[in-house]
């Protein structure tokens, strides 16, 4: 590409903490289907922002930049060859700046004097113009002989020419190769936050089209920018029904459920986290993909340390769940309808309906639907945590490999 295309990070981790009881550890606000689709279907901030790009034609410049434990939820949303730069933790904007800079630098290969935009995805767009002043970026910068800038209408979007970031990290001895920075980056992150605040501290300002746009990382800025859009969120696995009251956001999950009325201002650190003093296991109420879906229906937890997840999941005919084992935690997995093709340790079985498989801890697993499947998964351990899953393919052309 020339010299005047701008590239894209689009900034989609998070801690999953704003949006309680939804959004989680593996699944941030813009991942929450949340909004009405183009084809009457519920999407995310993140789908719709893709959507937008693709009709603007920019896509093709756009990488996605998300915390390692969300990618799977990621994917699972758009079905494109991604180019994803993953992130070991979120550590808020300017750290993700400096590791999406030396991402395009050190993995890209991208030349140092081309122009990089790093957007929040969060942004809800009512005209995909917005987008287009964006292609004016490197003919800003080269004419008025800027290395950064900033916009000044709150969108968050930071500017910058390659040279200039990677240039900073350089003087204050930090990695520019995007690999060492990502082992570094939990002891770091609080010294690139200093180098690109000081970097873009005072930066000019870009000002964008006077047109609609919108942060949506609340409850609250998603009543104020949608008033006709749905007040029941729903992630559970049983009906909510709302009857003769409005202005109420109603969001339930497996975590918890949530009230509120949507005039009352609601404080972001009373949300973060309300049940800090309970060992939740780190896994969403409900997920969704082209695979199918998967929804929690109990979680126990014992006085000795046992716990349990029971999942309901919904795999279409010709899905696939990912290759993946588990180290600390044992599964049992009922066919409650359809025939499969399950693979466990590289033997491959037909299981149908009534079948009982047991899955133990290190057994390398997936199942290929060959019709509609419906599972009952039970989960069984005393950590039963994300990072207690190791992901070996997520993708049916790489299983073979794998195995």
């Amino acid at each position: 590409m020339g010299e005047q295309q701008v590239r894209l990070v689009l900034l989609a981790g998070g801690q999953g903490r704003r949006m309680w009881p939804l959004s989680h550890a593996k699944r941030a606000k813009q991942l929450l289907p949340l909004l009405p689709g183009a084809e009457g279907d519920r999407e995310s901030l993140l789908q719709r922002l893709w959507r937008q790009l693709g009709q603007v034609g920019m896509q093709q410049d756009t990488f996605i930049a998300i915390g390692h434990n969300q990618a799977e939820a990621l994917r699972n949303q758009i079905s494109f060859s991604l180019n994803v730069i993953r992130e070991p933790e979120a550590k808020g904007i300017f750290p993700a700046v400096a590791l999406a800079a030396s991402y395009l630098y050190s993995v890209a290969s991208m030349p140092l004097h081309e122009t990089v935009a790093v957007v929040p995805s969060d942004l809800y767009l009512e005209e995909e113009e917005w987008l287009e002043a964006l292609k004016e970026l490197p003919e800003q910068l080269r004419r008025h002989q800027l290395n950064h800038v900033i916009t000044s209408d709150g969108s968050g979007i930071v500017v910058f020419r390659l040279e200039s970031v990677i240039s900073a990290l350089a003087e204050e001895g930090l990695p520019i190769s995007y690999e060492q920075l990502y082992r570094r980056y939990e002891g770091i992150h609080s010294k690139l936050e200093m180098v690109m605040t000081r970097l873009f501290e005072g930066s000019p300002t870009f000002r964008m089209p006077e047109l609609p746009c919108h942060r949506i990382n609340s409850w609250n800025s998603l009543a104020a920018a949608l008033p006709e859009n749905a007040s029941i969120y729903n992630d559970s696995a049983v009906p909510v029904i709302m009857m003769g009251l409005k202005d109420i956001t109603v969001a339930i999950s497996a975590t918890g459920i949530l009230i509120a009325d949507q005039r009352a201002v609601m404080q972001p650190e009373k949300l973060l986290n309300p049940c800090a003093d309970e060992q939740l296991p780190l896994v969403p109420g409900y997920e969704a993909g082209n695979w199918g879906s998967a929804v929690v229906i109990n979680c126990t937890y014992d006085e000795d340390g046992q716990q349990s997840i029971t999942r309901k999941l919904e795999v279409n005919e010709g899905g696939y769940l990912n290759y993946v084992f588990y180290m600390k935690r044992k599964q049992i997995w009922t066919v409650l309808a359809g025939v499969g093709e399950l693979i466990r340790n590289e033997e491959r079985t037909i299981v149908r309906t009534g079948d009982v498989i047991e899955i133990m801890p290190g057994q390398r697993h997936t199942v290929h639907a060959r019709s509609r499947l419906s599972i009952l998964e039970v989960h069984f351990g005393t950590a039963l945590m994300e990072d207690d899953r190791i992901v070996l393919a997520d993708h049916w052309e790489e299983v073979s490999p794998a195995m």
